[in-house]
């Protein structure tokens, strides 16, 4: 399922840290936390883990904000929109019970200093499932794997858009998503499975010298930095419907719970 939060900017001019990933994450855990501090806990430290995988997945992602009128100064967002929006998007149930009962429990929303009011929650239709769909991403898409260990290089990297190795990579984070939330094998029976990047976007992009790949920095709140290499551009995924859902709903990619790999079908 999928939600859309309208938040309403309480001050005509508010100021968000430009990497605001981990503000964002903290925001859903401190939300959840006001329904079920044990299930929050428990999906923090836990999350949830295919039956004899040392995999752990937190089944959830979320958008990137949504704010209209803004600009960039230094190192933050300066937002001048009454409106900001952003979309929440999960295959479990009880996290979304958890997360609209915490967003009902208190009036107001924080993302690191900044207090939005709720304007409006909306539950999403689901789109029509095939074996071939166009995305559009609301978030960054992360992919990784680890180099050839006969190289000396045992240690993992983030895959570009042109990597051979990003399909397949993609194929097998979603089939261990599909386990971990049904128990069992996904089918197998549908069409083979590829990503394929918009041409014609990757050539818009090159045009104006610039890439399709972004480094994102996750900084927490004790100033511990993370770099992640992350791709931005549509994509058509071809595979069985049931993996396409996955991907819609948990997120694509790795790093969903920090706000990677959420997209909405291109219209």
């Amino acid at each position: 399922m999928r939600l859309k939060l309208t938040l309403r900017q309480q001050r005509p001019v508010e100021r968000i840290p430009l990497n605001y990933s981990y503000h964002m994450a903290a925001t859903i855990y401190s939300t959840l936390t006001r329904s079920s501090d044990e299930y929050a806990t428990k999906l923090h430290d836990r999350g949830y883990a295919p039956e004899g995988s040392r995999q752990k997945f937190k089944y959830f992602t979320f958008s990137n904000l949504q704010i209209p009128v803004r600009k960039i100064e230094n190192d933050e967002i300066v937002s001048r929109s009454r409106q900001v929006t952003f979309y929440l998007s999960s295959p479990k149930e009880e996290f979304l019970q958890h997360l609209i009962l915490g967003l009902f429990a208190e009036g107001s929303l924080r993302i690191h200093n900044v207090l939005f009011g709720k304007e409006c929650i909306e539950k999403l239709s689901e789109p029509e499932w095939s074996e071939s769909m166009t995305f559009s991403m609301l978030s960054p898409l992360a992919v990784s794997a680890y180099r050839d260990p006969s190289t000396g290089m045992n240690t993992k990297e983030y895959l570009r858009y042109d990597d051979e190795r990003l399909s397949n990579v993609l194929l097998h984070n979603l089939q261990a998503k599909y386990l971990g939330l049904f128990g069992c094998e996904p089918p197998e029976n549908g069409a083979p499975f590829s990503v394929r990047f918009e041409e014609e976007y990757l050539n818009r992009v090159r045009e104006k010298g610039r890439s399709v790949e972004k480094l994102i920095t996750i900084k927490d709140s004790n100033g511990r930095e993370t770099r992640v290499k992350a791709i931005q551009c549509p994509f058509t995924v071809t595979g069985h419907p049931e993996l396409v859902k996955v991907g819609y709903e948990c997120g694509f990619g790795e790093n969903n719970s920090m706000g990677f790999g959420m997209v909405k079908v291109s219209s």
